[in-house]
């Protein structure tokens, strides 16, 4: 085995730790990094020397049982993924923007930087500071969702309650594609081509069972809390308004030139259930089960999803010429509910780097920077 590690793993929580930790069975070195106001996050980890794993789900790494991933590379310091052959991001959009300036002095042309996930336009946010830093060679692919349905105890465990069996990954520029592949495909074979970048962070339900849901949830959040939230509380009414909004989402991946599959589909892709319709299909998921319902409108569902997803989900669409009001209306009833202004501070087409572009601009950027 190599001296030094071939991946950073960006962020110790719950998806981190997962990634980090089924690399790790796969006889990866994995250097595991989170910011100094985190070490106690890593202070478990390095105490037991790894990660203690119940997986519950049959193709993750040595199957379903209790495992453990031996970690020795924990650190706060990020020099360390200058050693790392691919860079995994596994933190929440909205914070993407300190991983960059923490990283930028540490990165190097020849490594890949994998966005998991990178919400709706990551890697063309990350491209735009990588090129002003004189990085445009660094390799950029983002997945449509994370892998991995679980939790992290306090402790060193993690819990992975199923894994995803297909998920969508686009690379920028898309013509470096079979490149990113190639140094994918081994240890993720879940990952499957997306058209392009955007058409990746499109193909993913979480911005769709999220944010509308819950706010279509708000007097039994506001006044019932804590209840289990089983498949998101989604009742027949509140499918029908996520399907509408799965029609624009369509629309825009049509657009793109993407595969365009119903929300229903999607979840049998991940999950391998089956419903008659949406409603039918999202009751289904296992691991849509038992979950706690969010405490409040601080929650990730919005203050992640709403300014990383659906807002440049909109940016995008304006840009391609497709109608979208349920999803400016997502996004003006969360700005109500929480008091932000996600459509100013969310992931605009200015942070995008697309302002101004028209279809063809913005499909011949995707494919070629």
């Amino acid at each position: 085995m190599a001296s030094s590690p071939s991946y950073a793993v960006i962020g110790a929580g719950n998806g981190g730790c997962a990634l980090a930790a089924e690399l790790a069975l796969l006889g990866r070195e994995v250097v595991l990094f989170d910011h100094p106001e985190f070490e106690p996050r890593l202070q478990p980890l390095r105490a037991l020397g790894g990660i203690q794993v119940e997986s519950r789900a049959a193709h993750f790494a040595r199957g379903i049982g209790t495992h453990f991933a031996r970690l020795v590379h924990l650190t706060t310091d990020p020099a360390a993924v200058a050693a790392a052959r691919i860079i995994a991001v596994v933190v929440p959009g909205q914070h993407h923007g300190r991983v960059i300036d923490a990283l930028l002095a540490h990165l190097r042309p020849e490594q890949l930087v994998l966005l998991a996930p990178g919400g709706v336009g990551g890697a063309l946010l990350w491209a735009g500071r990588l090129r002003r830093a004189g990085l445009g060679d660094v390799l950029l692919a983002q997945t449509a969702d994370l892998s991995y349905a679980g939790y992290r105890t306090p402790e060193a465990k993690v819990v992975v309650a199923d894994k995803k069996k297909r998920v969508f990954v686009g690379v920028f520029p898309n013509n470096r594609h079979p490149e990113a592949m190639a140094r994918l495909e081994a240890d993720f074979p879940e990952l499957v081509p997306a058209a392009n970048a955007l058409d990746a962070g499109l193909q993913g339900p979480g911005m769709l069972v999220h944010p509308l849901p819950m706010l279509m949830n708000a007097v039994r959040i506001d006044r019932d809390y804590p209840f289990t939230y089983d498949a998101y509380d989604i009742t027949p009414s509140v499918a029908r308004a996520v399907s509408a909004l799965d029609r624009e989402r369509m629309a825009i991946v049509a657009a793109l030139g993407g595969e365009v599959k119903p929300i229903e589909a999607i979840l049998g892709d991940y999950y391998g259930v089956a419903g008659a319709d949406f409603y039918d299909t999202v009751r289904k998921v296992p691991a849509y089960r038992g979950s706690a319902a969010p405490r409040d409108f601080s929650h990730r569902y919005i203050s992640e999803e709403v300014p990383t997803q659906i807002v440049p989900a909109c940016s995008i669409a304006r840009v391609l010429g497709v109608p979208t009001p349920l999803m400016e209306a997502t996004v003006a009833l969360a700005s109500a509910v929480t008091g932000e202004t996600f459509g100013r501070s969310g992931w605009t087409s200015e942070r995008l780097g697309i302002a101004g572009y028209d279809r063809i601009e913005l499909l011949r950027h995707l494919e070629t920077g």
